[in-house]
């Protein structure tokens, strides 16, 4: 998504990783970009925990914005709540979808 982005997009990206070694230091992004890199390596707690905590914990730009989130269904909500219900962020501007869920397998 990155890679095919307008050169006029500026963003906060947050990209959780199971190890350090998953990070792709070779991903082009406009320069208004800035890419976060969590790497869990074994850390407890569940997938997506720590793009949680640093969305949580980061200073995003003021104004209008829009935020997707994709992953693990607990932690992307709560991405979605945090940004509505602490940060002021309207609903419409959040999209999400968190389409597994940790500790469980898929219908199917």
């Amino acid at each position: 998504m990155l890679e095919g982005a307008p050169a006029s997009l500026v963003a906060e990206v947050f990209l959780e990783v199971p190890e350090t070694a998953d990070i792709r230091e070779d991903v082009e992004a406009p320069e208004g970009v800035r890419v976060h890199w969590l790497a869990r390596d074994g850390s407890d707690g569940p997938p997506g925990r720590l793009a949680l905590d640093a969305v949580k914990a980061a200073t995003l730009p003021s104004g209008r914005s829009y935020t997707w989130a994709a992953g693990e269904s607990g932690p992307v909500t709560g991405v979605r709540r945090h940004l509505v219900r602490d940060r002021g962020v309207p609903r419409s501007d959040v999209a999400f979808h968190g389409y597994w869920r940790h500790g469980r397998s898929s219908p199917g």
